[in-house]
């Protein structure tokens, strides 16, 4: 799937940041909104380079990017189009991980 820059971002879609997400090994969840620009949703190039980054801090699993909505943003006042991060649990353990500015707890059983 591709999704360009200044893409349609579904609104009925909230990503929700979640500061602490405990998973067993094989389980997924949606932690954070990757947004780009207020009002536009990240290119492909930030979002790849955004997750090598977070997934060579992580230990516990991996993330990915799934679909497109809006996240509540304070930088852009409000709303914004966002896509989501979904992290996938790998391995038993917890860590302290920041995101976007923001940290999270990862505990996985």
């Amino acid at each position: 799937m591709s999704i360009g820059a200044i893409a349609y971002a579904d609104a009925s879609n909230r990503i929700a940041f979640k500061d602490r997400v405990r998973l067993n090994v094989g389980q997924a969840m949606i932690v954070h909104g990757h947004r780009g620009e207020c009002g536009q949703l990240p290119t492909q190039a930030r979002m790849k380079r955004s997750a090598e980054r977070i997934n060579a801090a992580l230990t516990t699993g991996r993330v990915q990017h799934g679909k497109p909505g809006v996240r509540r943003s304070g930088a852009c006042n409000g709303d914004t189009p966002a896509v989501e991060l979904i992290f996938v649990a790998t391995s038993p353990g917890r860590e302290r991980v920041e995101v976007f500015g923001d940290e999270i707890l990862f505990i996985v059983r």
